[in-house]
């Protein structure tokens, strides 16, 4: 069976090639960074492989998965839809958690300014949207680790520190996917530093307060999401 996406025929097959790359209407009047698909697949199909290349839009991760891996130590965690985050030009680096729970994207260092609540990002903001079967979503949270108390990186004390804030979205039935600005859920990392659930202190992707940084994909069902990642007009 074929799928089409932004006027373009996919198959099982071609879906992970850089043949058809994603072609999103620019949500913004800046210009469009980077484009990027994340597509759930149930286990028993996960595409085989780590599809890796500099040309490569998607990423697989796995469907129904629930995970919150806030506050567990780096030694004991088990990771299932993580999708590691590293400073660089963008670029899938590794394009299939579904497999192994693992994947990797590249980004480019961003800056915030303004306020706890209300961040101005520097370079780039991103917007994101589901697309696909009615009733599938995606709750995703940003997150790193902590060099825990003893202040030392690589020690038994590390533990994962998430965002207070996480992108939240169901596919609707019967309603147009509308793109919405998820900058301060994926871009920053809204830390609890007091232990009462709310967030104290906003940092961007790769302060040093953490170390990292990962996106913590949770799914309903076969989730298809859509990210384009747009330049902050001058």
């Amino acid at each position: 069976m074929r799928a089409r996406y932004f006027g373009c025929a996919l198959t099982a097959l071609s879906l992970f090639s850089a043949i058809c790359p994603v072609q999103a209407a620019d949500p913004t009047p800046g210009k469009n960074l980077y484009q990027l698909e994340i597509i759930a697949y149930s286990g028993s199909n996960c595409p085989q492989g780590d599809f890796t290349g500099t040309n490569r839009h998607q990423i697989a991760v796995k469907a129904d998965v629930t995970d919150n891996p806030n506050g567990q130590l780096l030694n004991t965690l088990v990771r299932q839809n993580d999708i590691m985050l590293a400073p660089g030009d963008f670029q899938v680096v590794d394009g299939n958690a579904c497999t192994d729970g693992v994947a990797q994207f590249n980004l480019p260092l961003n800056p915030i300014g303004g306020t706890l609540d209300d961040p101005t990002f520097q370079n780039y903001i991103v917007y994101g949207r589901l697309v696909g079967k009615p009733g599938t979503g995606v709750n995703v949270t940003t997150c790193g680790t902590n060099v825990g108390p003893d202040g030392i990186a690589g020690t038994a004390d590390d533990f994962i520190q998430c965002s207070t804030e996480n992108w939240i979205s169901m596919r609707q039935k019967g309603t147009a996917p509308k793109y919405t600005n998820v900058s301060k859920q994926l871009l920053t990392v809204c830390l609890d530093t007091t232990g009462d659930g709310t967030c104290d202190t906003r940092v961007a992707l790769f302060d040093p307060a953490l170390f990292d940084y990962f996106w913590n994909w949770n799914t309903t069902g076969k989730a298809h999401a859509q990210l384009v990642f747009t330049a902050v007009p001058d």
